[in-house]
């Protein structure tokens, strides 16, 4: 009789094993400036059972917007008749390959299946904060990058993936700028990365502009910052001299347009981790502000007047200028080696200043995750808005050879 409801208890979890590990969990890092596209298609392809199967919750602020910039999401549902739960944990594009390729767990922790079970609800919900909702040792199998997989840290092994949109980027001048900073072109951006700092005379050709021109930018890990500097010649890989704070609101005050910054230390080749913390500084005024400090507003030269320069994926862009035709918040876009930002000059090769899109999967990809991989990259060209997430492959009228910064020649 021991036996046998030994056998029983050993058959019924062996059934409860077969049932949960029937459930695949699709596990993505990498970059943040694909994050709007990516979260619409994976509630497109979780929804074959009907859109009210899709449950789903993130990390942020609440309503559409806070989903779709969010770094951290969760969703559950079927594709192609079987249940899969995806999870993004979006950390930078070359942060997000070296997780893939080595098959190491990204710096911050994946949303836990079983402690986000009761929050994932039809429509979705948002979560302040990730606390006590994470779960530790989770490997990424997938990543979005800005850059090529050659051109990053871990170009081996090579990873199976394919180019799943065109992002363009913008360089802009931060809110208060002078009318005549108006253009950046290669040279400016070599000279002004290379050293932290140009007088403003360079852009304006006027020997009386003597502000400084400090630059901000993204880590080293960024895929938005490899394509920067890969497509102005600098060198994707090139060490850089940076300004700006910590990855948290410490160094401003105040809302975008009406804010300001308040103190500026040097990052060295370090940088933010996401463009929103980018974006920040442009959005504020930076006619008051400490240079120099230390790091905890202490120390450094007070009361520096100085202009602020850096770049932004065009959905950040267009939310801080009027460059898509929004009011914007002061801050300025600027033309790059004399082209100005539109739809029409990415896809006709004249704007220069974008890079593909990757999705790259683990080289050891199984079967369920092939099915995946397979959905997932058909359903995002049809998500995409050319103004906030991207331009789909089949629009564009060019090719860009040899990786980000390589030579455009028509199709």
């Amino acid at each position: 009789m021991k036996f046998k409801i030994s056998l029983l208890a050993g058959l019924a979890a062996l059934g409860f094993a077969s049932s949960a590990s029937a459930q695949t969990v699709i596990n993505i890092t990498g970059a943040t400036a694909f994050r709007a596209a990516a979260h619409n298609a994976i509630l497109s392809i979780l929804s074959d059972g009907g859109a009210t199967q899709v449950k789903y919750c993130w990390i942020g602020s609440a309503g559409t917007n806070g989903f779709l910039n969010s770094n951290k999401i969760i969703a559950e549902g079927t594709i192609g008749g079987q249940p899969y739960i995806i999870r993004t944990n979006q950390n930078g594009s070359t942060q997000g390959i070296a997780s893939v390729a080595t098959q190491t767990t990204p710096p911050s922790a994946y949303l836990s299946v079983s402690l986000t079970a009761a929050d994932r609800v039809v429509g979705g919900t948002n979560l302040a904060s990730d606390a006590g909702k994470t779960e530790a040792g989770v490997i990424g199998r997938f990543a979005f990058s800005d850059v090529d997989q050659a051109i990053s840290n871990n170009p081996t092994p090579v990873l199976p993936g394919a180019p799943v949109g065109v992002v363009p980027f913008v360089f802009i001048a931060g809110v208060g700028a002078p009318a005549g900073l108006t253009n950046m072109t290669d040279q400016l951006h070599d000279a002004q990365w290379s050293t932290g700092q140009l007088p403003l005379s360079m852009y304006t050709g006027n020997p009386a502009d003597t502000r400084l021109v400090l630059n901000t930018g993204r880590n080293n890990g960024s895929g938005t910052r490899a394509t920067i500097l890969a497509e102005t010649q600098y060198g994707p890989f090139t060490s850089v001299v940076q300004w700006g704070g910590p990855n948290s609101a410490a160094n401003v005050a105040g809302s975008e347009g009406t804010g300001t910054v308040n103190w500026l230390q040097n990052l060295g080749n370090n940088g933010y981790s996401s463009n929103s913390w980018v974006r920040q500084v442009l959005a504020r005024t930076t006619t008051n502000v400490t240079v120099g400090t230390d790091g905890s507003g202490n120390g450094g030269t007070a009361g520096q007047n100085i202009v602020m320069v850096s770049y932004l994926t065009l959905s950040d862009a267009a939310a801080i200028t009027t460059i898509t035709g929004g009011a914007g918040v002061g801050a300025r876009a600027l033309t790059y080696n004399g082209v100005p930002y539109s739809e029409a000059n990415v896809k006709n090769g004249s704007y220069t200043l974008w890079g593909y899109q990757q999705f790259y999967a683990s080289a050891d990809i199984t079967a369920a995750e092939q099915i995946f991989f397979d959905a997932f990259t058909a359903a995002i060209p049809p998500t995409l808005d050319p103004l906030l997430t991207g331009i789909p492959i089949p629009d564009m009228n060019v090719t860009r050879n040899g990786g980000d910064g390589g030579p455009i020649t028509p199709n």
